[in-house]
């Protein structure tokens, strides 16, 4: 079992303090929709495209192209490609048209010059099950997950946002990293007000994960760091295991450092994407390189390899 070093953690908070990186923009029209758009379309524009939001890249073959000018990557990308479609064909979004959705229309939607999705048939896949959940369960109204929800995402009755969101197959990761995700981009445009402030959690995908071994807030066996050093691939069952105890690290860092989950989320995620990469990370402008384990040890592991999940 993957242990977390809380004497690490609240090392890292006293770095953290001093960092100065706003939350994301969710007004960006480049890639989210206008904030004067209906509710109903802009929830069901998001949770779409969170749904849509896991492993694009792979090794030797990223996810990256050229749109209007501007090159973009992963899921910078993906949400270019979904506000393309939204601003062309609104009813793309609409569950009576997701529920027939085939890998060949996932393909020409996410393909642009040499960038093209891994796995349309599971993305295709997911959308049928949105889509048809959506109509029965919900009326064909996204708005109804916010309504019985009541801005919660946990509730005793199982009525949660995060625990409704689990009906769709897109959204049953146990560590929730699609459900966090869509609830913080809603927290942050205003139309998911939470309640319960603290069930809100970082959502853990493989840049977290990597960030959290590397940091040494969380200390792996000797097992899964083998297989990392021989790039053997872990097991869904470890891969969970891993990941929901990098989300309670980052969890006690959030209290430590009393920044909040979602900022955190933002914080961490552009890290992941931009510094702490896999391959010559740039430690130099790291603010948390005095408190680096892998940095001051100078042993740089990554994540753990584990592609072929929809989860993250």
């Amino acid at each position: 079992m993957p242990l977390i070093d809380l004497e690490k953690i609240r090392n890292v908070s006293k770095a953290l303090t001093s960092v100065d990186i706003k939350p994301m923009d969710l007004y960006d029209t480049r890639f989210y929709p206008n904030k004067n758009e209906s509710l109903d379309k802009v929830l069901m524009y998001f949770i779409v495209m969170v749904a849509m939001d896991h492993r694009l890249s792979r090794p030797g073959k990223q996810y990256r192209a050229f749109i209007y000018g501007e090159e973009l990557h992963g899921a910078d990308l993906l949400y270019r490609l979904g506000m393309k479609m939204y601003n062309e064909k609104l009813e793309f979004f609409d569950p009576r048209n997701l529920v027939k959705i085939e890998p060949r229309d996932i393909v020409s939607w996410l393909t642009i010059g040499s960038a093209t999705p891994p796995d349309p048939d599971v993305r295709s896949l997911l959308l049928q099950d949105l889509g048809l959940k959506m109509l029965k369960l919900f009326d064909g109204d996204p708005v109804n997950l916010l309504i019985v929800s009541e801005n919660r995402l946990r509730k005793e009755d199982g009525d949660g946002f995060l625990e409704l969101l689990k009906i769709f197959k897109a959204y049953q990761d146990p560590v929730e990293k699609k459900g966090m995700l869509l609830a913080k981009f809603l927290s942050y445009r205003g139309i998911l007000n939470i309640v319960d402030v603290c069930n809100k959690r970082v959502a853990v995908d493989n840049h977290l994960t990597r960030i959290a071994i590397r940091l040494g807030i969380v200390d792996l066996e000797k097992r899964y760091i083998e297989k990392i050093q021989n790039m053997i691939p872990i097991e869904r069952e470890e891969d969970i295991v891993i990941r929901y105890n990098v989300r309670e690290a980052y969890r006690y860092l959030s209290e430590y450092s009393n920044v909040d989950p979602f900022h955190l989320d933002d914080i961490l995620w552009n890290l992941g994407r931009s510094i702490c990469i896999k391959v010559k990370p740039l430690c130099e402008m790291c603010y948390f390189k005095s408190v680096c384990r892998a940095y001051l040890e100078n042993v740089y592991l990554d994540e753990p390899m584990y592609f072929d999940t929809w989860y993250y």
